[in-house]
């Protein structure tokens, strides 16, 4: 698990999603009570958030993945500096 800050997130999934065609990548806060999963297929990706809110979205493209983790980092990690992220 690394650790990036929040302003890094986004940088470190592009990275991910143009290295590998499936990967699995996870992004948690310091306590891990709440997680950001996002698991890309080929072209398709896959959203799932569990913590504050309880969201599963199928059949995304790269563009809205990574507005909807911008937005839902927010949500879930309000007062975290640091988020914990992990590639499988």
């Amino acid at each position: 698990m690394k650790v990036v800050s929040r302003t890094a997130v986004r940088v470190q999934l592009e990275k991910s999603f143009k290295a590998y065609s499936s990967c699995h990548a996870t992004l948690t806060n310091y306590k891990q009570d709440r997680r950001i999963d996002i698991i890309k297929n080929k072209d398709d990706f896959v959203y799932r958030e569990s913590g504050f809110e309880q969201i599963r979205k199928k059949n995304l493209n790269k563009a809205k993945v990574m507005n909807l983790v911008q937005k839902q980092m927010e949500v879930e990690f309000p007062n975290s500096k640091k988020i914990y992220y992990l590639v499988k």
